[in-house]
Formats: C-alpha cells, structure tokens, sequence
C-alpha cells in the first residue's frame, strides 16, 4: 500500500466497513454462516481494518490521541456492554441520556452514557457528512425538544394613511397564526455478528456509529428533499409544493436566478440554496449562462448556481409509492429553498436497545442494536403574510422539461 493521506485512509476504512456489512446482511438474508472461503475474506477485511487503524492512529495530532484514548475506552465498553447482553440478559434497553435508576432493571453503570459514549454517538448522528445527501448549511437539526413547540406568526402590518383633519383613523387589529411541530417516531436497527464482538481488533464502536450516521442522514435527505408525498408528518417542504414547469433551453440560467429573485420580491431577503441531481449539475455546467454573449461563463459554476449555492442530492427526483416506499421519478426537478424556515427537530429521548439472545437473532450468529426517537420535520414559511394554507412560501420546486441548451 502506498502513501495516502488520511482522509485517503479513512475512506478506505469505510469502504472496509461497507464490505464486513455486505457480508453480514447476505448471511442474514440466505440464514445461513459463512463458507470457508468468505470466513477467510471476512477475517482478512478485519486484519486490514485493523492496519488501516493503526496507520490513521499514527498521523494523529497530540489532541488527536487524546481523543483515540478516549474512543478505544469507549470501544471497550460497547464490546464489553454487549457481551454482557449476550452472557447475562435476554434483551437490554436504555434510555440513553438518561439511565434507569428504579425497578427491577436498573441500568446505571452498565448504561453506555455512564461512560460519555452515548452524547458524543448522538452529537456524530447528526453531525454527519455522507456523499450525495448533504443538507444545505442553514438547516440545523436542534435535538432535544420537550414537547411539541408552536411557532406563532404575525399575519399582517400596521398600515398608515393620510388622514384629513377632522378624519378619525380606522384602527387596525394585528392578527396571529400558528404553526405546531406533529413528531413522529423514528427507529433503525442494525445487526452485529458475534464473530465482530469478539474480534478485538476490529473497531466495532466506530463501525455502529457510521452505519447509524448513514441511515440517519439518508433518512434526513430523503425527507427534506423528496417531493414525495409521505404516508406521515415527516413530508419536505417540496411535498406541499406544485411544480412550476421551465425549458432546458438557452434561457434556463436567467429563469432560475428569476424564480429565486421572485421569492426575494416576497420579504424572503436570505439566500437560497438550489438542490438538484448530478447529472442535472453537469447539464446546466454545460449550459451558457448568457446566451450570445461571448464568454465561457455558465449556469453551474464555480461551485454556484446563477451565483447561488447549491447541494446535489438524487432524491430531488423521487417520489413516493403507494406503499409508501421511495422511488426514483420520471421527471426532472430543480428545488429552491430558504432552509431556515424549515425546522427540523428530534423530540425526547433517543432510545436504545439491544437485543441479544432471542432465538431470532441468536440462530444468526447476530445481535440487533436498536436506535429509536421523536422527529418532526415543520415548513413554517406558509403562515408568513396571512398564508392560511399549506403551500409554502420560502420553497419551490422546478420541473425541467425538454429543450435544446447553448454550449458555444
């Protein structure tokens, strides 16, 4: 193996992770264990993983191995935690903020957030970073809630007028809606071998935290960009959006930027972020942002879109099916958004449980790790101005249809 940069290792190592779950997941599908041969892969994936953590271990900082130490303890302590559940329990579950001090099953010590390991997985969850499903930089998820939270608006303004002499202005009331946050229950569970327990150089701890901040951020894009129409409270503000139909001509540029400049006409003074697919970049990448002017300036460029930022994700173009599953869509979208006016929220407690010994999963060599939480996903833009519907103000989703784009 040649010289590579750590963030070079690091993505082999993940790539490392995604084949041990690949091999899991098959063995589980087909119920049955490993052949000799992918016994051999499988231990020989592990002695590279375990290379690979050596070699990211050694180009760490002092700060870094400080925070080694502490994540090797945290190792530690899950492997331990679940060999315990195996040994000793049929199933746990905990809350993880916070840990059972009463009944018969108290969870104090043995509780992973005893040891810091839980607050720093949560804070990893949500601070994740997964190719093709970023989210734009001004939606934050705040977690944590109490409650169900209730965004009051102001409707309308004070209006003044020229008023005679005598003339007795007419007073005007100042009028509030609403917005209330409906959450609703998230949960994920991820299946661990016993072969990757036991195995002490394999670095589990971090193996479930990437698995769990994929899901989770998956789960997130999906939701904030489909325009699908979910079978919950969970929709993205492109859901409740119609779209509004633009050729891919030579005109594209200047009517994206007048969509964006429309919102802009209507109070929304921020800046928007663009969201469409990779090949839509490449299309409007290739697309004069001018047409006959001289100039290789383009609609995608230097990393904007008609001067404004913009995130790639394929679920622009997805909708939901009748079963409500996610599926690719015949069509083509551009969505525009103001993000701070979309709050994303976890509610409560995240749950967490274990499930070590069922017969279910103990015929499989495997135990299930289960996460579970309140999330609520709120477009609050459709009350701005006296909005009494669900349409969206600060969102809007473009359908490309057929045309013939300017490259010269």
């Amino acid at each position: 193996m040649g010289k590579m940069t750590n963030e070079q290792l690091r993505e082999k190592h993940y790539a490392i992770w995604e084949q041990l779950d690949q091999m899991d997941e098959l063995k589980v599908k087909e119920n049955r264990e490993f052949t000799e041969e992918e016994c051999k892969k499988y231990d020989a994936l592990v002695r590279e993983s375990a290379g690979l953590t050596a070699r990211i271990n050694a180009m760490k900082s002092g700060k870094d191995l400080d925070a080694l130490r502490e994540h090797k303890t945290k190792d530690a302590m899950l492997r331990e935690y679940l060999k315990n559940c195996v040994a000793k329990r049929e199933n746990a579950s905990t809350i993880l903020q916070n840990p059972v001090t009463e009944g018969g099953d108290q969870n104090t010590i043995a509780n992973l957030e005893a040891g810091g390991a839980v607050p720093l997985t949560i804070r990893e969850i949500i601070d994740t970073k997964v190719a093709g499903i970023e989210l734009p930089a001004d939606l934050r998820m705040v977690t944590g809630v109490i409650g169900n939270e209730v965004w009051p608006y102001s409707i309308n303004d004070v209006e003044f007028r020229v008023k005679g002499e005598v003339e007795k202005i007419g007073e005007q009331p100042l009028n509030f809606a609403k917005v209330n946050a409906v959450p609703e229950t998230v949960a994920a569970s991820v299946a661990v071998s016993h072969r990757a327990i036991d195995n002490a150089a394999f670095d589990l701890y971090g193996f479930i935290v990437y698995k769990l901040q994929k899901g989770w951020a998956i789960f997130k894009a999906a939701h904030v960009y489909s325009p699908g129409d979910w079978q919950n409270n969970l929709k993205g503000p492109f859901a409740y959006c119609t779209p509004k139909e633009l050729t891919l001509d030579e005109n594209i540029g200047k009517n994206l930027a007048k969509e964006a400049a429309e919102m802009y006409d209507d109070g929304f003074e921020g800046i928007p972020y663009f969201t469409f697919s990779k090949s839509t970049e490449v299309e409007l990448a290739y697309t004069k942002a001018i047409p006959g002017v001289a100039g290789d300036r383009t609609v995608v460029q230097d990393g904007k879109c008609v001067g404004y930022p913009y995130t790639i994700s394929p679920f622009i173009n997805t909708d939901v099916d009748s079963n409500g599953e996610l599926q690719k869509s015949s069509d083509t979208y551009i969505g525009i958004g103001h993000y701070g006016y979309l709050a994303l929220q976890q509610h409560g407690e995240f749950r967490f449980n274990v499930d070590a010994t069922s017969a279910e999963v103990f015929s499989r060599s495997t135990i299930v790790i289960s996460l579970s939480t309140d999330m609520s996903l709120t477009e609050l833009s459709c009350k701005v101005n006296g909005g009494a519907g669900t349409t969206p103000k600060a969102f809007k989703l473009i359908k490309l249809v057929g045309g013939t784009t300017t490259t010269e």
